[in-house]
């Protein structure tokens, strides 16, 4: 990270000011002149011409950013004779509380006045903790859901000013997945630094407010780049402006794949829904939907992974920024039906709102009263296809993703679940999650269906009742994958179409 190298006005003898300060880092542009005025008032000079209340602003805003004394007692002299400036400090408390960029009170307050005027009612993330770098001890009335990116914070938050946040997320992995209305950005930055930075951040915010020296290299930086961006705008501030950087984003791009292995049955469907032909390379009759046979698949497997080769096809084969995966005979609605009603699915409009506000959509959590291994083995009535399989999709997990054995022991043996797998979100998640589940299970159903034999019978020999068990697994593992991710989760009722 770039080096801040606050500029100095200097009141008193350069030796001695840098014993004060150390090795802290400080670029000294000028000198103030100090005299005393009688009755403890003072007048400060600076290149011969004695200086006002107002020159003195002028020259902290831009050509400096601190004016800094010496003597404790000159600087108590200034007090009492100029206008209060927290820019203006002696060397002993700058050293003291001197941090990584320049901030003060006057910045806080812009910045949460500008959020405000610009109507970020949502949730806005601190990415550099500037807000937890002011003398700030309860959080502020603001009109938006401020969270803290701790890990850029540079030191120890103590636990009181975590009441400025929201929420503190302590690693760049707690909050990848997140998306907020903006992000502020406030460290020394070059504008390499900055670029990454955007780019590391790309999907969690369209919107950056960043605050930029003026003067400094990324300041030309970015009257330079504007055309790479949306929309700049600056809004000025002392020895800076905060601007606010509109990324060019793509429009949203909803699909809701409705998975199926027969003929739904249902005329229409709504905006940003598709029909999605699971098994379609082993179908013996084809209904006239999309098939997951083309391009890179795994469709032939489906005898045993059931919608998760529809699931495979999607992550492989389409780019949508959102996008989903529900079944024929199960669709999200926004309030519990009795019965189904197409009028009913959660619209395309609902979704792209719910997931502005959440991370991802699933059916509401399904509890009972037996654990998923016995559920299983209601579903199978094969409890030792069900200790073999268990025992090879384990092994795999172990070896491609071992930070999860924890999370899959807790699901695979407790009662509560996300059921079937169905869920709609944005197209980074979706991603993860596939990268995720793929990395272990197809090569587990591979073993499973080459070298593993119930008695004398091989798994693809086996009924699909039977053979699917790697499905009944694989529904389980959405589940697993979001016990272990920090998400915002929303969960919805289905509506359950019967007799198709």
């Amino acid at each position: 990270m770039a080096t801040y190298v606050p500029r100095v006005l200097l009141c008193g003898d350069a030796e001695e000011f840098r014993k004060i300060i150390g090795d802290k880092p400080v670029e000294v542009v000028g000198q103030v002149e100090f005299a005393w005025a009688g009755d403890d008032a003072a007048k400060l000079f600076f290149d011969g011409h004695e200086l006002t209340g107002e020159g003195l602003n002028q020259l902290l805003d831009g050509a400096a950013e601190y004016l800094l004394f010496n003597d404790p007692l000159e600087h108590k002299a200034y007090l009492e004779t100029y206008p209060m400036n927290t820019q203006i400090l002696t060397a002993d408390v700058f050293a003291k509380k001197f941090r990584d960029g320049f901030f003060s009170l006057e910045l806080l307050y812009s910045i949460s006045g500008l959020l405000v005027q610009e109507n970020f009612s949502g949730r806005v993330l601190d990415f550099d903790c500037c807000f937890a770098k002011l003398d700030c001890r309860a959080r502020i009335n603001f009109n938006f859901a401020l969270d803290g990116f701790a890990e850029n914070f540079g030191g120890e938050l103590f636990p009181i000013t975590e009441n400025l946040y929201g929420k503190i997320y302590r690693t760049f992995d707690e909050c990848r997945y997140h998306i907020f209305d903006a992000i502020v950005l406030a460290k020394e930055r070059t504008p390499e630094e900055f670029m990454n930075t955007l780019a590391a951040t790309d999907a969690l915010s369209g919107k950056i407010f960043a605050f930029i020296r003026r003067y400094s290299v990324l300041e030309n930086w970015i009257y330079a780049s504007k055309d790479i961006f949306a929309h700049v705008t600056r809004f000025n501030e002392r020895n800076g402006a905060w601007y606010l950087i509109e990324k060019k984003m793509p429009p949203a791009d909803l699909i809701v794949y409705v998975v199926t292995h027969k003929d739904a049955q249902l005329p229409a469907l709504p905006e940003g829904y598709r029909f999605i032909h699971a098994g379609h390379a082993l179908a013996a009759q084809d209904f006239g939907y999309l098939g997951d046979d083309t391009g890179d698949n795994i469709s032939a497997l489906n005898h045993y992974l059931d919608e998760a080769t529809a699931l495979y096809w999607i992550w492989k084969n389409t780019k949508h920024t959102h996008v989903g995966l529900i079944h024929y005979r199960r669709f999200f609605t926004a309030e519990a039906q009795e019965t189904f009603d197409a009028t009913k699915i959660l619209s395309k409009d609902e979704i792209l709102r719910l997931l502005g506000e959440y991370d991802i959509i699933v059916q509401e959590e399904y509890l009972r009263e037996r654990n998923q291994l016995e559920l299983i083995l209601i579903s199978t009535g094969q409890p030792d296809l069900i200790r073999i399989t268990e025992m090879v999709i384990r092994k795999h997990l172990a070896k491609a993703q071992p930070d999860y054995l924890d999370a899959y022991d807790a699901v695979i043996n407790g009662f509560t679940l996300f059921i079937c797998g169905i869920h709609i979100t944005r197209r980074n998640i979706f991603d993860a999650y596939c990268q995720w589940l793929f990395s272990f299970l197809l090569d587990a159903t591979i073993e499973l269906r080459d070298k593993i034999r119930v008695g004398d019978i091989k798994l693809e020999e086996m009924p699909h009742v039977y053979s699917r068990i790697v499905g009944h697994f694989a529904e389980r593992m959405l589940t697993v994958w979001l016990t272990k991710n920090h998400l915002r989760i929303k969960t919805l009722p289905v509506m359950y179409r019967e007799n198709v």
